[in-house]
């Protein structure tokens, strides 16, 4: 994958992963902050309001049935009328107040149907509990020996009326504990990810700057180890895999160039055996010309073919002089063969050949 890519990108993958990870971190931690914070708001603004309002109710319901008792009282003592009405229209005005908390309850809760039930039997059993404390003002107020009688009703109402706020204190109490739970628990997997999320990310960073890194540095190696058996005359062009990026490109341009080389040199060396061969057939014809008697006339052409014999010999001179120097070279692709005509004193170790 990273052979496909160029340059700028390989150099551009390691932050440019820093950049999306560090993003992930940040919208990670920014989740994280919205739930604690609705969790907080759960605890605060609804699992504490409603335990309060059912602190309250349980408060205020006592209060209500003990100036209920109260007011029993003072009618049997005979108090005056005007206290008597004072306390009586107390007694109202709280049950008035306890019936507007229940309303309140029952609407915080209408979607959640376990709150909602306790409120509606709580609220329920409590107008039980005021129609049984309007008889007894009622009886109060004819006879006091039927109202304390009658009194005996409305606290075993007043009991069920306990139950039931008791039963939805609890039940409060209890979700508080489990919203508390709930955000504790997901403190602790906010704590652990974050720093877990932030190892990752440095080591998936460190992972792909290495990998990139090692990508270059074997592409460079490779052009490298080229220049290198260039410089030594070695000709010979290893096969390997070329990527898409300026290196790879490179290394692609200089091993074209070191193969058009290889053929250029295997064409000089072509060459050089050629001109060895014809030079050393015009020699054995020379000689062949002086061993036969001649006349004149042919004496006079054999000095020609002489001069031409030296001619060849220099010619074949330079001819072994440049096979020499052109199997300096380790060229590639190319085997020796004796029969080319190149002269037995060029060093076979410089004509090495890779083979096919």
């Amino acid at each position: 994958m990273l052979s496909k890519l160029r340059i700028g990108p390989k150099l551009l993958l390691a932050p440019g992963l820093v950049l999306i990870l560090l993003l992930v971190l940040s919208i990670g931690a920014y989740a994280g902050l919205l739930r604690q914070n609705q969790r907080l708001e759960e605890m605060v603004q609804v699992r504490a309001v409603r335990l309060k309002a059912a602190d309250d109710l349980v408060i205020n319901a006592h209060k209500a049935h003990a100036e209920a008792y109260q007011l029993l009282t003072w009618m049997n003592a005979s108090f005056s009328s005007a206290r008597v009405d004072a306390l009586l229209r107390e007694l109202h005005a709280r049950h008035a107040a306890l019936d507007s908390q229940f309303a309140q309850l029952e609407m915080r809760t209408q979607n959640q149907p376990a709150e909602q039930r306790y409120v509606a039997q709580s609220q329920a059993a409590y107008g039980l509990y005021i129609k049984a404390v309007a008889d007894v003002i009622e009886l109060s107020m004819a006879d006091h020996s039927m109202a304390a009688n009658a009194m005996s009703k409305a606290e075993r109402s007043f009991d069920v009326v306990a139950r039931r706020l008791d039963e939805l204190a609890r039940l409060e109490q209890s979700l508080s504990v489990s919203a508390y739970a709930v955000a504790e628990a997901e403190f602790a997997t906010l704590k652990m990810s974050m720093p877990l999320l932030v190892i990752v990310s440095i080591v998936l960073s460190l992972l792909v700057s290495l990998l990139v890194r090692r990508a270059l540095l074997d592409e460079l190696q490779g052009i490298g180890s080229a220049a290198s058996n260039l410089a030594q005359g070695n000709l010979t062009v290893q096969q390997r895999s070329y990527g898409r990026d300026e290196i790879d490109e490179t290394a692609r341009t200089l091993d074209g160039s070191i193969r058009n080389l290889n053929a250029t040199l295997r064409h000089i060396l072509s060459s050089a055996q050629t001109i060895g061969s014809a030079s050393r057939a015009i020699a054995a014809g020379t000689a062949d010309l002086q061993i036969s008697g001649l006349d004149q006339a042919t004496q006079q052409k054999l000095a020609l073919v002489e001069q031409a014999a030296i001619a060849a010999s220099s010619l074949q001179q330079q001819a072994v002089d440049l096979s020499e120097a052109v199997a300096r070279f380790k060229l590639d692709d190319y085997q020796l063969s004796d029969s080319a005509g190149v002269p037995e004193r060029i060093s076979r170790k410089h004509l090495s050949a890779v083979p096919n």
